[in-house]
Order: C-alpha cells, then sequence, then structure tokens
C-alpha cells in the first residue's frame, strides 16, 4: 500500500513557482484587507468618543460648579427672571452662552448653555397651599453644543445635556416638597 500522504506532500525540487506565489499573496491580502479597514474605523470612532467625553466633563464641570453654591441664590436667579419675584409666572432662565477657546481642540468647538428652573413644575402654582414648598427644589440642565468639522464634508453639529435635581438643604432630603399634604395628616 502506498503511503498516501506522503504524495500529497511531494516538494517540488526546483522550489516555488511565481504563479504560487502570486495565489499566495492575494489570498493574504484578502485576509488583511478587513483588519487594515477596521484600524481606520476605531481612529474614527475613538475620535468621536474623545468629544463626547469632553462634553461630559464641561457639562459635569458647570453642574458642580452651581451645585456648590447656596440654594438661595440659585431660587433667587429663577425668582428675578419672572414677571413677579413672589408669584411668577417662573419660566426657565437660560444663562449666558459660554465660548472658551481653551475647550476647544482641533477641528472640533464647544459651547456650553446652562439652564436653572424650579420642579418638578417650572412654573408653581401660587394658589396651592403648598405653592414655597414647590419652589424648593431647582433643575440645573447643562447643554454642550459642539462643532465637528470634517474635512470635504458639511459640519457635524451635535449637543451633549446633562441633568440634576437640586433640593433645599434646610428641608434635610427634600421629602417634604415631594410629599406635602401626606406629611400633615396624623
Amino acid at each position: 500500500m502506498k503511503n498516501f500522504s506522503s504524495s500529497l506532500l511531494k516538494i517540488n525540487p526546483r522550489g516555488i513557482t511565481l504563479v504560487e506565489i502570486l495565489v499566495a499573496l492575494s489570498i493574504a491580502s484578502l485576509v488583511m484587507l478587513p483588519v487594515i479597514l477596521l484600524f481606520g474605523v476605531s481612529e474614527k470612532v475613538t475620535y468621536k468618543s474623545i468629544n463626547e467625553v469632553v462634553a461630559c466633563n464641561l457639562a459635569l464641570q458647570k453642574i458642580e460648579e452651581l451645585k456648590s453654591r447656596p440654594f438661595e441664590e440659585l431660587r433667587k436667579i429663577i425668582e428675578i427672571a419672572a414677571g413677579d419675584p413672589v408669584e411668577g409666572p417662573f419660566r426657565e432662565v437660560v444663562l449666558p452662552l459660554e465660548l472658551n477657546g481653551v475647550w476647544n481642540t482641533p477641528g472640533v468647538e464647544y459651547a456650553r448653555e446652562t439652564r436653572l428652573s424650579f420642579y418638578p413644575n417650572i412654573d408653581p402654582d401660587a394658589s396651592r397651599p403648598d405653592f414655597e414648598l414647590q419652589k424648593r427644589r431647582v433643575r440645573i440642565r447643562v447643554i454642550v453644543k459642539f462643532i465637528e468639522a470634517a474635512m470635504g464634508k458639511k459640519n457635524n453639529e451635535k449637543s451633549f445635556e446633562l441633568a440634576t435635581i437640586l433640593g433645599d438643604e434646610t428641608l434635610g432630603a427634600g421629602l417634604n416638597a415631594s410629599f406635602p399634604l401626606l406629611l400633615n395628616k396624623p
């Protein structure tokens, strides 16, 4: 019986032919092409995620800055912007747009907008007995808008929004503002 495996693995004593080399190179290039394209896609995704991380950090920085202020100061900003500072009508207050060249990275420009309002009702009802309690929580919204410049294409305008609710520290955990009628009953 003839050794079947040895007949398949006969080596050509003259070496490898040019056709064999071309076939091997074409197969290798077909295998490597998706891997090479993957590097370009991952670089683009990384670049875009860096822009979103910067936007998130800018929003978080502004929220922390406002949270460090006394609650009464934030409440007064909303009340002063109202038609009547005592009874309203109250609205969401938009603070001036912030532009800072230090934030910008090559090809990306950032702008930050901050909005303050009472929560959960932007305009608490002055006729209700819990009117003052309705003004014991402030919603802070920060919207970071950024423009990604793309070569030869239209610029991509994106935005990132982060919000938090700040309660009056004189009310403890702030539950009194959520359940005012239940707390008064025995």
